[in-house]
């Protein structure tokens, strides 16, 4: 993300956020300065979305090893209150932004990302 980009979300009021600077190398004299966001595991997929028959967690790093449900829900009682952009905790790979986030984008009509509602009980 560029950094100006990263300034306007924030101006915007979307909590959170935290850019740290790549390492990558552009062949260019003034190459663009892009962020990587910080984006922390914090809520979880509900229960009732998950296969019952679930393999025991990784002994090493912890992770279950499972299919993302064609009906994702949200554990509404571990959600974060606070930032507006976080990965589910027991499936990293899924991102997830509030509501707030997705209006700074479409106001700020950036483009790059496309939008999902997922339920949460």
């Amino acid at each position: 993300m560029r950094r100006d980009v990263l300034t306007r979300l924030q101006v915007e009021g979307v909590q959170g956020l935290l850019g740290c600077r790549t390492e990558l190398r552009f062949r260019q004299k003034h190459p663009p300065e892009l962020l990587e966001l910080q984006i922390e595991p914090r809520g979880r997929l509900h229960a009732d979305c998950l296969p019952p028959d679930l393999p025991p967690p990784c002994a090493t790093c912890g992770r279950v090893g499972f299919r993302l449900p064609e009906q994702p829900i949200l554990d509404a009682a571990s959600l974060p209150t606070g930032v507006d952009l976080f990965r589910v905790g027991n499936f990293a790979t899924m991102v997830i932004g509030t509501d707030r986030f997705m209006e700074a984008v479409r106001r700020l009509e950036l483009d790059g990302i496309t939008f999902r509602e997922v339920p949460m009980r």
